[in-house]
This record gives structure tokens, C-alpha cells and sequence, in this order.
């Protein structure tokens, strides 16, 4: 079974996920004591429906609280019974606490900027090899709206080699394995050993990698192989033509021109480059 600390960050990747108080009783004391403390839990509305504690297979009933200053629930096994009143608390991942712990461990310098607000953070920066990373904290990374978040917002759409920080699931869209963007799993690299320990000189190695990769000279695609790659990055992209045109900013004579392999564009040229830019890395020129 996995440690309380993976199942919380596995737990996020559910929209509206909770953390029952009968779920936090299974946890090893010192891992509940030492989440509880960081703050890592924020209450939420209480439970609903609880089990009877004293049938073993006993179906979750419906809270009754008409009753009295109680709660009780009415098991088919036993008749009605009193619910101490801990059993109905709930909690959720606090996101920002989380975002303050990376950042404390991590030593970056910002703080917690909400940038979409119960998704996306940023968490602030540091020195990494020779560059200056920037990292961002994502919830629901695979929603199905998560493109729509990150084309939203630009200082994260617009931000090149960044960090992103995710509890658990990577991404599935393409879009988001652009612009030299590397990914940082808490589940993997996070632990608790009395606080909350990440891991990060062992992964800045994969990013030093990944953003030399992206900074590097841009090898210009042979005329013969434009075609095929406009069809991909489309096709990877549910995008259009005239979007490609507009986030590299050039008309579309010029993407035909330079798909043609046309001397009016040459290659190295600040259209080509910016045309290859986004199919290569996905380095967008405009954002929207």
C-alpha cells in the first residue's frame, strides 16, 4: 500500500476528491501527525454518509442529524446508532500549503501567485545548472480541460524551460510537453521523513538535459519533410493552420513559402526560425 503522503498527492488527481477521518485513523501516527502539522489538509464540509462501526460489511448510510445535537446513521444490522461526531470531518489537499512546502524545500525565491485559481500556481524560482527555472504548481494536469488552462494562462503558456510541479499524473496533451517544459512528480521525488523532503538535486540533472535540448541551435526540416510536419503538429494539436500561422507569427504566403522551401524565406531567417520554433519545441511567438 502506498505511504499517506503518496496517497494524498494520487488523491488530487480526482476532481473533488476527499480525505475521510476514517481514512486518516489507518495512517502510521507519525505520517498523520506530521501532515496534520505541515497544514497540508484544509476541512471541508463534513461527511454525508459513514458505515456503521460495528457491522464489518456494513453499506455507507445517510447521516440522520433531525435527532438531536448528534449525529446518528441507521444500520440495517444493528438499528440506529450514534456517530461520534470526528468520524464526519473531511479534509481536501491544500494546495497553497503545498506550494509553500515545495517551495521552502526547494529554497525558491517568489512565493504563491494563484494564477488559474484551484489549478495552477506559481511557485517562484531558482538556480538550476546555469539557468534560472521558473516552477509552477498544477492541479488536474490530465483534466480534460487542462490545455484550456494552460492556453489561458500566458506567464506559464509563455514561459520557456519551466519546472512544473505535479502530485502525481503526468500530462496527456501534447501541448503540454512543449516549450522545454519538464515535469516534477511529488509521488516520486516527495517524502516524509518527520517534514516534508523533496528530492530535487538527483531530477535537476533530467532538467539541465531537457533545457540544453530546447536551448540549442534549431537544425532547420528539410524541405521534403515541412509537409509532414505541419500534418503531425496539427494532428498533435487539434489546431488549424491559421493558428500555427498566428502563434508563429506569420502569414500564411510565408508558412507556404517556407514549406516550399522558397529562398524568400530562407532557412536560419527570423520567419523560419520562428516557424520552426513552435512545430520543433513548441515555442509560440503569440499566445492565444
Amino acid at each position: 500500500m502506498d505511504k499517506p503522503l503518496v496517497q494524498l498527492l494520487k488523491r488530487t488527481d480526482l476532481a473533488g476528491h476527499v480525505i475521510a477521518w476514517d481514512e486518516t485513523r489507518q495512517w502510521p501516527a507519525p505520517d498523520r501527525e506530521a501532515i496534520f502539522q505541515l497544514g497540508l489538509l484544509r476541512r471541508v464540509e463534513d461527511a454525508e454518509y459513514v458505515t456503521c462501526e460495528v457491522c464489518p460489511d456494513a453499506p455507507y448510510a445517510e447521516v440522520v442529524s433531525e435527532i438531536g445535537p448528534e449525529a446518528w446513521v441507521f444500520c440495517g444490522g444493528c438499528g440506529l446508532r450514534r456517530i461520534p461526531a470526528e468520524r464526519l470531518q473531511q479534509w481536501q489537499v491544500d494546495f497553497e500549503a503545498l506550494g509553500r512546502q515545495v517551495i521552502a524545500h526547494l529554497g525558491l525565491t517568489g512565493g504563491v501567485q494563484t494564477l488559474v485559481p484551484g489549478r495552477i500556481w506559481l511557485l517562484g524560482r531558482r538556480q538550476a545548472d546555469e539557468r534560472i527555472a521558473e516552477f509552477f504548481l498544477i492541479q488536474g494536469i490530465d483534466w480534460p480541460d487542462s490545455v484550456d488552462a494552460l492556453r489561458s494562462t500566458p506567464s506559464l503558456a509563455g514561459s520557456p524551460a519551466p519546472v512544473i510541479v505535479c502530485p502525481d499524473r503526468l500530462p496527456r496533451e501534447a501541448e503540454w510537453r512543449e516549450s522545454g517544459r519538464v515535469f516534477f512528480r511529488l509521488s516520486e521525488w516527495a517524502r516524509l521523513k518527520g517534514d516534508l523532503q523533496i528530492d530535487f538535486d538527483v531530477f535537476a540533472d533530467l532538467y539541465r538535459q531537457k533545457a540544453e535540448a530546447f536551448d540549442g541551435p534549431l537544425t532547420p526540416t528539410p524541405p521534403e519533410g515541412r509537409g509532414a510536419l505541419l500534418k503531425r503538429y496539427c494532428a498533435g494539436h487539434n489546431c488549424t493552420v491559421a493558428q500555427i500561422c498566428f502563434w508563429a507569427n506569420v502569414d500564411r504566403g510565408d508558412l507556404s513559402r517556407w514549406k516550399n522551401g522558397n529562398p524568400l524565406i530562407p532557412d536560419g531567417g527570423d520567419r523560419a526560425n520562428r516557424i520552426e520554433k513552435l512545430l520543433q519545441r513548441g515555442l509560440k511567438t503569440r499566445l492565444g
